[in-house]
């Protein structure tokens, strides 16, 4: 495939993730299902109209606030494979800032768990 004049092998990259970077896939379901559940237990003391991230707000509104962060994370691993299969040279780095963000997401939402 061609997409802005970069041949794009898809082939090759729709495996990078799982067989390259298998320990970054996993450090990053690990530290997304951490927010998950940080975040899940967040919204259910507060409400999900205190959440940063829009989408994960905006799915917990509407399929609430354990259903929601699943989602948004589940979306999120999927934008990351997408990212790796048709830039595979970014995996590590998209990988990396995901999982800081995530890390980062989890203090957050224990920090101000810790205020209440």
């Amino acid at each position: 495939m061609k997409i802005l004049d970069s041949d794009i092998d898809i082939d090759a990259g729709k495996y990078l993730l799982f067989k390259r970077h298998w320990i970054l896939l996993i450090l990053l379901v690990g530290t997304a299902l951490m927010d998950a559940v940080s975040t899940t237990y967040f919204m259910l003391l507060t409400g999900p109209a205190l959440e940063m991230n829009w989408v994960v707000r905006v799915l917990s509104f509407g399929y609430g606030p354990v259903t929601g962060p699943l989602l948004g994370k589940l979306y999120q691993i999927f934008a990351v494979w997408v990212i790796s299969v048709m830039v595979p040279r970014l995996t590590r780095f998209v990988c990396c800032m995901v999982i800081a963000f995530n890390v980062y997401a989890y203090y957050v939402n224990f920090g101000v768990l810790s205020s209440f």
